[in-house]
């Protein structure tokens, strides 16, 4: 299963574009129509999300090591 899968549509949108892409939040804002403003608080919601998905494949993958 892919870590994107895991985040929410709206998320995973503003994470690839930002992340991946290297679109700046205004930027971002300007091709999806939404608010700048809202565009950090995705992001921010979107970084921490990914950051618990990779810690529960990380979790995962060292109780399969051991």
């Amino acid at each position: 299963m892919s870590l994107l899968s895991e985040l929410d549509d709206d998320l995973r949108e503003v994470f690839v574009l930002s992340e991946l892409e290297e679109m700046a939040a205004h930027e971002i804002g300007e091709a999806l129509a939404v608010n700048t403003n809202t565009i950090f608080s995705r992001l921010r919601a979107a970084r921490k999300a990914f950051e618990d998905a990779l810690g529960r494949a990380r979790a995962r993958d060292e109780w399969r090591i051991k």
